[in-house]
């Protein structure tokens, strides 16, 4: 059997491992036993020959195995992206009646606008000055609902987009209102009284937006997850701190024990009821804030709530 066929063959080339540091000496040999003619003895040439091909296995193992890695390495990089857009998707769904609430109540309003300017102008005659002032209300009343059917969808067309992981200069205080607006219908359904204290004037945060967004909206959702269906209050907060800007989200909810304090970062763990929730919502977070070069912790006592702080570096002042 030949040599090539021997390697394709086999899978584990690990014992010859120790030999690749010995490589570059193969060659050297050679020259030496080609030169030395009193040296070409069988026992000389077969320890060149297996030096051969040591080194050769050896060199084969290691490519085998960087290939190995890249191609899991690959593998990761695709998983990751699949779970934080399996992770905005349940974070959509859960935000979907707010959502609906939010268009349905502009849409409705456009439609009685219409109709009364269906009304006027119903006869076919020329309206009265009076008919003409209403009219031109109703139409701006229309304009007016349309742009904010207009910002929701947008809103939620940037939240969904696919990140280009180029990083942004975010002002975190301004997209934390928008968050807190995006659902602020869903905190009312679930009784919870949702307050901002926001820090103006902070220096920018260097990040991707829509990352930001999902993990606002992850906390978000967490903390009112937290408080159904008996309520409570929401409070998000953003500070600057030793050159880092912090975003806290605190809820009045059970809280977390701290057995499993440790473990809320955790793929697939939660502490929510069986069928709600995926289990990946704050492991998206935690892997959202360490690809901002962040910190994400969090604090609290049973019956009392929770806290979760992150923290994220500053912008460079220019």
């Amino acid at each position: 059997m030949s040599l090539r066929a021997v390697l394709s063959r086999c899978d584990d080339w690990s014992w010859l491992a120790p030999a690749l540091p010995l490589a570059p000496l193969v060659p050297l040999a050679l020259c030496l036993v080609l030169l030395d003619s009193q040296s070409r003895t069988p026992g000389v040439w077969l320890a060149v020959l297996f030096g051969g091909a040591a080194a050769v296995g050896a060199t084969l193992l290691a490519k085998r195995r960087d290939a190995r890695l890249a191609a899991a390495e690959r593998e990761t990089i695709v998983l990751a992206e699949q779970v934080l857009r399996l992770g905005k998707l349940a974070a959509i769904g859960e935000m979907a009646a707010g959502l609906a609430h939010e268009i349905n109540n502009p849409v409705a309003i456009m439609m009685e606008e219409a109709g009364l300017g269906g009304d006027i102008l119903a006869d076919g005659a020329v309206p009265e000055a009076e008919d003409l002032a209403e009219l031109r209300r109703a139409l701006g009343q229309i304009e007016t609902q349309g742009a904010r059917c207009k910002e929701i969808t947008h809103m939620v067309l940037a939240f969904a987009r696919t990140p280009d992981g180029r990083g942004d200069a975010v002002d975190v205080s301004a997209l934390a209102e928008e968050m807190a607006g995006l659902t602020a219908k869903r905190a009312d359904y679930a009784k919870v009284k949702l307050t901002t204290r926001l820090a103006p004037n902070l220096p920018p945060a260097t990040c991707s937006a829509s990352q930001l967004q999902q993990l606002l909206l992850n906390l978000i959702n967490n903390a009112l997850d937290a408080m159904e269906p008996d309520g409570g209050e929401l409070r998000l907060e953003t500070a600057l701190e030793d050159g880092h800007i912090v975003l806290t989200v605190s809820d009045t909810g059970p809280g977390i024990p701290q057995a499993v304090a440790d473990r809320v970062f955790e793929p697939f763990f939660t502490t929510k009821a069986a069928g709600k929730g995926t289990g990946l919502g704050l492991s998206i977070c935690a892997g959202i804030v360490r690809q901002l070069g962040g910190d994400i912790a969090v604090s609290s006592t049973p019956g009392r709530g929770a806290t979760f702080r992150v923290s994220l570096p500053a912008a460079p002042a220019r």
